[in-house]
C-alpha cells in the first residue's frame, strides 16, 4: 500500500474515533443529560477546519490525477467530490445548530441538534466505506509512480492535529475523548 494511502487509512481512524465521541455526546444530549460542550466544538471543529481544509482536499487531488491516468476507472467515483461538498454544507449546518444550542441557549433545537448531528456521523461513516472500498482501490491499482511523485509534489499533507506528535491546543478534550 502506497504511503499517502496509508496516511489518509490512519486519518480515517481518527475520523472514526472523532466520531464514535461526538455521536457520544449527541446521545447524552438526546437523554436530556450534560454533554461535553468541548468535546462537541472540538469534534466539530476537526472536521471544518482539518477534514475539509486538508484532508479532502488531498483526495480531490487523487481523483484529479486519476482522471488523467484513466478517465475510465475515475468515471463512476467522480461522486467524491460532491461527496465532500455535501459533507462541508452538513457540518456548517450542524455548526449552525450547536452555536444556538450552546451560545442562545435554545433548547428548543436540541433535537435538531441531535438530528442533524447524526445526520453529519452516519454521512462520514457512509464516505469512510466508500472511499475505502471504492476510491483508494482505483487509485492504488491505476496510480504510476510518476502519479505518486505528483501527488507528493502537489499536496505536502498537514500533519493530523490529533496525532500526539502535532497536538494542537484547540483539539486537548477530543484527543482525550478518543484516547482515554
Amino acid at each position: 500500500m502506497n504511503k499517502a494511502v496509508e496516511f489518509l487509512l490512519h486519518e480515517h481512524e481518527h475520523m472514526q474515533k472523532v466520531l464514535s465521541a461526538f455521536r457520544k455526546q449527541l446521545d447524552t444530549f438526546e437523554a436530556a443529560g450534560d454533554p461535553d460542550y468541548e468535546i462537541l466544538s472540538e469534534s466539530l471543529a476537526y472536521c471544518r477546519d482539518y477534514l475539509e481544509q486538508w484532508h479532502h482536499p488531498r483526495e480531490d487531488v487523487m481523483l484529479e490525477i486519476l482522471q488523467k491516468r484513466d478517465p475510465d476507472k475515475a468515471a463512476p467515483l467522480v461522486e467524491l467530490e460532491e461527496q465532500h461538498k455535501e459533507l462541508a454544507r452538513m457540518t456548517l449546518r450542524v455548526v449552525s445548530v450547536f452555536r444556538d444550542v450552546s451560545e442562545r441557549g435554545a433548547i428548543h433545537v436540541r433535537e435538531d441538534l441531535v438530528t442533524t448531528g447524526g445526520d453529519l456521523v452516519s454521512a462520514y461513516r457512509n464516505h469512510i466505506r466508500w472511499e475505502e472500498t471504492h476510491f483508494f482501490p482505483a487509485v492504488e491499482e491505476a496510480f504510476t509512480p510518476a502519479d505518486w511523485e505528483e501527488l507528493d509534489q502537489r499536496l505536502k499533507p498537514a500533519p493530523d492535529p490529533l496525532d500526539r506528535a502535532s497536538l494542537h491546543s484547540d483539539y486537548r478534550n477530543l484527543l482525550a475523548a478518543i484516547t482515554g
